[in-house]
């Protein structure tokens, strides 16, 4: 008589899939350092962003996908008693490739010269070059009270919408394509 077994491999499947999720994945993006002030009508920024490539990541550009790269920047008013309100917000891109005929890695989206291309020898040329915030000036609203606190909010991810459609999927569901600066909050200097 055959002996029948159920096997139970939802658990076993959920133990894989958090493996998978949680595995370091070695590339990471962060904000390390930030320092912005508020001039007559606009916000300047300067500071650091520190872009790191997952394997993946890199692979895909190496084979002539670009890479675009979002920056978030939001201006809120700081409040002691509900949460801040924010009272500017702008998002930067810039996007990096690969061109594999001259060996070269192409960055446009300079914040000073949108339509300004660099070329770059080695990667982490370029992306420290991305990286690089330096007298970033944002126009600001002309009502913004001269006196009070405020805060600028910054965030730094690769955009995923932008890759080809293909690998979109993938993307979505490898943790070494969810790279993210995640928001860090600085006080704005007077």
């Amino acid at each position: 008589m055959p002996v029948s077994r159920k096997i139970n491999c939802g658990k076993g499947l959920w133990l894989v899939l958090l493996l998978a999720w949680s595995g370091a994945v070695g590339a990471e993006f962060s904000i390390t350092d930030i320092n912005a002030k508020l001039t007559e009508g606009a916000l300047v920024i300067n500071g650091a962003l520190e872009l790191d490539l997952s394997d993946k990541a890199e692979e895909a550009l190496s084979k002539g996908i670009p890479l675009e790269i979002k920056i978030h920047v939001h201006l809120q008013k700081h409040r002691n008693i509900i949460w801040n309100k924010r009272v500017g917000g702008w998002v930067l891109r810039q996007k990096i490739r690969y061109h594999a005929l001259s060996g070269q890695y192409l960055v446009s989206g300079h914040e000073t010269d949108p339509d300004q291309v660099e070329s770059f020898t080695a990667l982490q040329e370029a992306l420290k070059s991305m990286g690089a915030v330096n007298e970033l000036t944002l126009p600001v609203p002309d009502a913004l009270a001269a006196q009070g606190k405020y805060l600028v909010r910054m965030r730094a991810n690769l955009d995923i919408e932008t890759l080809p459609a293909p690998l979109r999927p993938v993307a979505y569901t490898s943790p070494s394509w969810h790279l993210n600066s995640g928001w860090t909050t600085w006080k704005i200097t007077p």
